[in-house]
């Protein structure tokens, strides 16, 4: 379920006062999913139906969720660090791409529930590997001011 929220902007003048100008409106959009999730995940030894190896690697890093938008940042057991951009539906079905210093690296795609999730990946060489994600916070929409407030998931 995605909440919308307006801001309104408020204009305050010497003369006329203040007065609420809905022409110029913002949205924000939250959805189910928002906040801060660790993940981490790993790569399988072999691609599928070939006897060359991938070789073994695992990795680990924290996500931010916000408005249908997927953002991190994640490192390998070598100490290589990678970005992470995608989207997440209301279904809670993400994909999206890693890159690394700036080369496109990986795709991914999984979906997430409400506390975790999880999915596959398969880098630029076709080698597969999997990934599970865990709710670290939940951000909850401040519907006086538009501004989300992380709060700590239990």
């Amino acid at each position: 379920m995605k909440v919308i929220i307006p801001i309104s902007l408020l204009v305050c003048g010497d003369l006329s006062g203040c007065s609420d100008i809905n022409a110029n409106s913002a949205l924000i959009t939250t959805t189910k999913f928002d906040g801060a999730w660790q993940i981490g995940g790993g790569t399988k030894t072999a691609r599928p139906g070939e006897d060359d190896k991938c070789g073994y690697g695992i990795g680990d890093g924290t996500i931010t969720i916000e408005g249908g938008k997927v953002s991190g940042n994640l490192t390998d057991n070598s100490g290589y660090a990678y970005a992470l951009e995608g989207v997440i539906q209301d279904s809670g079905k993400m994909e999206g791409g890693f890159t690394y210093e700036g080369y496109d690296a990986a795709t991914f795609e999984g979906s997430l529930a409400e506390a975790k999730g999880g999915g596959s990946w398969k880098d630029i060489n076709g080698c597969p590997g999997t990934w599970q994600a865990t709710r670290k916070e939940s951000v909850a929409a401040d519907p006086v001011n538009g501004k989300a407030d992380i709060t700590p998931s239990s």
